[in-house]
């Protein structure tokens, strides 16, 4: 059940991936890691045109490292994107991008007026019987209720 939550999580295809000279990624739904053959300045100038304007609302990017090892990294607080977090990493000659994918569950209803598996019984002790002797009984029972 859960492999076909995240397969359906992943092809609802919220998070954009970068064509490859005009042609879609080949990506299966469990797939998690991209390893794109370009270069990591096209990957990032794709990502800066996709999310500009009311696109960006709920979008953090973040361009870190030196060049040569750069990363960027995308987060979403946007409530109906698939994806939480994604890092492209630049490589020698290819560009990797690591998804972190949302997983969604359904609502479960759960009904019943079962007993518990396990029920701890705990006795009083003789000493708080000779206690409630000495306060009183019946001063006790009144101030329980």
């Amino acid at each position: 059940m859960l492999s076909t939550l995240l397969a359906l999580t992943l092809t609802a295809g919220s998070f954009p991936l970068p064509s490859i000279d005009g042609k879609p990624l080949a990506a299966t739904a469990e797939q998690k890691s991209f390893r794109l053959p370009m270069r990591f300045e096209k990957v990032r100038g794709f990502y800066d045109a996709q999310f500009i304007g009311d696109d960006a609302k709920g979008i953090t990017a973040k361009v870190s490292g030196t060049t040569g090892k750069r990363v960027l990294t995308l987060i979403s607080s946007r409530a109906g994107d698939t994806w939480k977090k994604a890092i492209v990493r630049e490589g020698e000659v290819e560009t990797v991008i690591d998804v972190t994918p949302v997983l969604r569950m359904a609502e479960e209803q759960i009904e019943g007026n079962g007993r518990p598996l396990v029920q701890f019984i705990i006795g009083r002790s003789g000493d708080v019987d000779r206690a409630v002797d000495a306060i009183g009984r019946k001063h006790v029972e009144q101030i329980r209720q």
